[in-house]
């Protein structure tokens, strides 16, 4: 890790340091909590039923995953500062790919987390019920064998069975929604301006969403998890939670990477959740227009990230240009990867490429000091379809 983020600084709090050094703190008490959580995965080895041991692993794994949440923050802070002294040649492109890639190590490392404390909290919870659950089987053996016949018995048995199966695979995945926040059943949060009990009201959203959606409702709550794992609070995923979903049913896209897109592009751009469902329809609208995908749009907005901030056309002029770029068989990645070459180009042009926009009277910022794109490539095919004209 510390190869991958050497010589890049960052500023927090007003003050400017490496980013070794800002992270030393948070990754010294991550390393004392997974040396923890070793030695009770060893004892548990041996003792896998200890209630114990098993609630000391699940306190461990929730300050592991507040602690890389903090650290993933850090590094995402970061990488919005390494993209502007990228700009400025103050970091090579190298160092900045190192940090995206530390990045991702650490979005994997706190998925793995998330999966290991809903694990934990399941089988606490399998340990406290399974005194009363076989109680409640033996004595509902007897009663349906004295009570009902076979014919009965067997359908009943069978829709039973599909309907436990599909509850309990909801109250996994609220598990481990609840993992991932680090949080107790009881936890309160406050939503639209009340406080509520946080795990009903996500479970409630999960449930509305999966009944009014082309989604299941386990599916809702994993995609409120895949929030949960960047860090989004209850009124957060309440939020965005629709926008997600509509994303992946027009991109086609699985809620893992719908979520991921959705959240990415919403930290690099300087996004409220407010603005998250205008830049969506905006995406659909462009793919439905352009020789392009939703899911390519994503990776070209995900490419381009803050550099795209400057523009004075938002989100709207950012999917105009990568959907000019799609026509002209630049997609995804590629096309954020040269929409952002030229503005950067733009912010710092060569002598002889500030001479001739000076000629054509090209400006290249607004008043308030943002790209003028659309407005600068209308103009630009104007003027030079007058300089063709005066050729011929």
């Amino acid at each position: 890790m510390a190869n991958r983020i050497a010589g890049i600084t960052v500023e927090i709090g007003g003050d400017t340091t490496k980013l070794q050094t800002a992270l030393k703190s948070v990754n010294s008490e991550i390393k004392s909590t997974q040396s923890q959580l070793k030695d009770v995965n060893n004892l548990l080895k041996l003792d896998p039923t200890n209630t114990e041991l098993l609630t000391q692993k699940q306190k461990l794994l929730t300050e592991a995953i507040s602690e890389t949440k903090e650290k993933l923050t850090t590094l995402k802070t970061a990488a919005e500062q390494a993209n502007e002294q990228l700009q400025n040649g103050e970091i090579t492109q190298e160092q900045y790919d190192a940090l995206q890639r530390e990045i991702i190590a650490t979005e994997q490392e706190l998925e793995k987390l998330a999966d290991q404390a809903a694990e934990s909290n399941a089988a606490l919870q399998k340990i406290s019920e399974v005194g009363s659950t076989l109680e409640d089987i033996g004595d509902k053996i007897s009663e349906v064998g004295t009570s009902l016949s076979t014919k009965v018995t067997a359908p009943l048995v069978a829709l039973g069975t599909a309907a436990v199966s599909t509850a309990s695979t909801f109250e996994s995945a609220m598990s481990q929604v609840q993992a991932t926040m680090g949080i107790t059943s009881d936890a309160t949060s406050e939503l639209n301006g009340e406080v509520v009990n946080t795990m009903d009201s996500l479970s409630d959203l999960a449930k509305e969403m999966g009944s009014s959606t082309a989604f299941s409702a386990t599916e809702c709550a994993e995609a409120i998890n895949y929030l949960a794992l960047e860090g989004y609070d209850t009124q957060e995923s309440y939020d965005t939670l629709s926008t997600v979903l509509n994303l992946a049913a027009a991109g086609n896209m699985d809620l893992a990477d719908a979520s991921d897109m959705v959240t990415d592009a919403m930290s690099a751009l300087g996004m409220d959740t407010s603005e998250a469902s205008m830049m969506v329809d905006q995406m659909a609208k462009t793919a439905s227009s352009t020789n392009t995908s939703v899911e390519q749009l994503g990776e070209g907005i995900l490419k381009i990230g803050a550099t795209a901030k400057t523009m004075a056309g938002g989100t709207a002029e950012l999917n105009t240009a990568l959907g000019i770029l799609a026509n002209n068989g630049i997609k995804g990645a590629e096309g954020g990867t040269h929409l952002r070459n030229v503005i950067l180009a733009l912010q710092s042009p060569t002598d002889s490429a500030a001479t001739a926009m000076e000629s054509l009277s090209l400006q290249v910022y607004d008043s308030e000091g943002n790209h003028r794109l659309q407005n600068l490539w209308r103009r630009f095919r104007h003027r030079r379809g007058r300089h063709a004209a005066s050729l011929r």
